[in-house]
């Protein structure tokens, strides 16, 4: 286990403000030799766990590794996600090393990446936009919670660059309000935004899945669980609830790894409920080729958020990092397991040591 500890471009929200993206990686080695890797970013105001807990959990809940059955690590649906998607992603990456196939084939054609806008600079907002724009991204995500001068002078940064495309149809606007407003405001909060063209509103208060499918109810625009989703369970109120759907944002170190992630977006493509395959903020190249290898064997999403790799990280843990594609697109990568090799000096580099385990 290693703690590391990557250079950031800045980004901020109303839940955090980030320069460095902290993550715990697994090097799992198996008996034949073959290597695997996996990363995780626990957030404490997620699921709860931080960096020396998941450190703890993986030792104590998940070595050595024992499945669950349904291709994941046991408990399926118990505590502490993030050190369970570590554990799991190492896991199948040097299971598929081994035995010389990727872990994931070909994903669907046509996906684009979303540009995510985090600033309570409204000039540095408008100048990221621009630059998103340049590059042929068409789906956008905005940051709000930052203070209602900076929320509204972002909006009319927006409005201004992409107001005409939005309205044609060419673009979309999503807000990700990570829990800053009132549960009482929400409603005519996001009524107001329903002028901007934006299309769902994304975790406006912290709370149980039952609380944000309450407040769906009452609201004009669709909202969407972030921090309200962490299990299968919160997964199976979303879907089957009554009324108006919330819609799923999913994210491999917050939902548990591969295997829980994926059944996941089956039971909200299964409901019909829109979801989006999201990540977490500052993840190196090792998530990012995780996530292609999730949009690989799951239904198709509604947006994808990540793989930004140098556009967000000012260095990698691999020798190439890789992020997408012009116009936001993504394409499976080559090689067995994950498909992508960690340089041993930017490990050393960036990360150090905790604990090896032995089975």
């Amino acid at each position: 286990m290693y703690r590391t500890a990557l250079p950031m471009r800045s980004f901020e929200h109303a839940a955090a403000s980030r320069q460095v993206a902290e993550a715990i990686v697994v090097r799992m080695e198996l008996s034949d030799g073959a290597v695997g890797w996996g990363e995780t970013l626990p957030r404490e105001y997620v699921t709860g766990e931080t960096l020396d807990s998941v450190a703890e959990d993986i030792e104590r809940l998940y070595w050595p590794p024992k499945p669950d059955g349904a291709g994941g690590l046991a408990p399926a649906d118990g505590p502490s996600p993030a050190a369970r998607c570590a554990v799991e992603l190492a896991w199948a990456d040097a299971l598929a090393r081994s035995a010389g196939r990727p872990l994931a084939g070909a994903m669907p054609p046509g996906l684009r990446v979303s540009g995510v806008l985090g600033s309570s600079d409204p000039a540095r907002t408008a100048r990221r936009l621009r630059l998103m724009r340049w590059f042929g991204l068409r789906d956008f995500k905005l940051k709000v919670g930052l203070g209602e001068e900076a929320d509204a002078a972002n909006l009319r940064a927006v409005d201004r660059l992409i107001g005409r495309a939005l309205s044609a149809g060419r673009c979309t606007l999503r807000v990700d309000v990570n829990g800053a407003w009132p549960a009482g405001e929400t409603p005519e909060r996001a009524a107001a935004l329903k002028a901007h063209g934006v299309c769902v509103v994304e975790q406006p208060v912290f709370g149980p899945a039952e609380a944000l499918i309450e407040l769906a109810q009452r609201c004009g625009l669709p909202l969407m669980a972030d921090e309200s989703l962490i299990t299968a369970a919160d997964a199976d109120k979303l879907a089957r609830a009554p009324g108006r759907k919330v819609w799923m944002n999913i994210r491999l170190s917050k939902n548990g790894g591969m295997a829980s992630s994926r059944r996941i977006a089956l039971s909200a493509a299964d409901a019909g409920v829109p979801f989006v395959v999201g990540c977490m903020v500052g993840e190196s190249s090792i998530l990012s080729a995780a996530q292609r290898a999730l949009l690989a064997g799951c239904p198709r999403p509604r947006f994808v958020e990540g793989n930004y790799g140098r556009f967000l990280l000012r260095d990698d843990l691999t020798g190439k990092s890789i992020r997408f594609g012009y116009g936001g697109r993504l394409k499976a990568l080559k090689g067995a397991g994950l498909g992508v090799a960690v340089d041993p000096k930017r490990l050393e580099r960036y990360g150090r040591r905790l604990k090896a385990l032995h089975a």
